[in-house]
């Protein structure tokens, strides 16, 4: 890593997340077996937006509050918190 990567990761480390949105997942099948998972991208306090992750709503749900007040890498840790364990339901998600 370079200076300006090692600033970077800093910088993202040290920016709080003050709003997120968790996109729409695929459709009904046939149909939506080719679209994007659903992502949660953030917008940061510096009014900069950062993808935090992408995950199968078939098997974890989160909700856009969930992650407002953490730095990028907290939220993205979010991702696999022992609070979100995979779903064993296969049911919608839950907002």
């Amino acid at each position: 890593m370079n200076n300006a990567e090692l600033d970077r990761s800093f910088q993202q480390g040290a920016t709080k997340i003050v709003s997120t949105k968790i996109t729409d997942g695929p459709g009904p099948l046939p149909h939506g077996i080719f679209e994007q998972a659903p992502r949660v991208i953030a917008t940061l306090d510096d009014g900069s937006r950062v993808e935090l992750f992408s995950f199968y709503a078939h098997e974890r749900s989160f909700n856009a509050a969930e992650f407002v007040g953490l730095s990028v890498e907290q939220g993205r840790r979010l991702k696999f918190a022992p609070g979100h364990p995979p779903r064993c339901d296969g049911g919608a998600r839950t907002w």
